[in-house]
């Protein structure tokens, strides 16, 4: 019964609802279809949930909410563009990665305007730190993340 397996994990239907973006009322529904065996009337998604939790026991609350955010929430409004693939590359990145240092500046750079100035530099850096040969110009431009680069490496010892 998936209603249980849902208790036993502590998540609650209105979490559930909320990560799928269903009502609460709708979500009941789906539960006691899928517990009584009639799964037609199910949405895809919450059926393919309800199904991955059958099938793994052993996983728990955040294990289902991470799989609901890497496999089943969608980015209705980008449609399905190279910008839809980066946004879900990025989104996975950060489920699994949530405590990294990528995730905790891809949060910062997003709510705040502080960093703007050193992505604009990252961004016109990034084509000169795979070319071979600078010139002096640019090896001047480059001085200050070869800088910081050092002050890192220096911090790690």
């Amino acid at each position: 019964m998936i209603k249980e397996r849902l208790k036993d994990m502590e998540l609650k239907i209105t979490e559930l609802s909320d990560y799928l973006q269903i009502s609460r009322p709708t979500m009941y529904k789906f539960i006691d279809a899928y517990d009584s065996g009639d799964t037609s009337t199910i949405n895809k998604h919450v059926l393919k949930l309800f199904k991955y939790i059958d099938e793994n026991p052993l996983i728990g609350k955040k294990t289902v909410v991470t799989y609901i955010l890497t496999n089943l929430v969608e980015e209705k409004e980008l449609g399905d563009t190279s910008e839809n693939k980066i946004f879900n590359q990025i989104k996975r990145y950060i489920v699994a990665n949530p405590e990294s240092a990528k995730s905790q500046f891809i949060e910062l750079a997003v709510q705040k305007t502080d960093y703007d100035d050193a992505i604009k530099y990252l961004l016109k850096i990034y084509p000169l730190l795979k070319k071979r040969r600078l010139t002096d110009e640019e090896i001047d431009f480059l001085k200050p993340f070869d800088d910081i680069k050092n002050i890192m490496e220096e911090g790690e010892d």
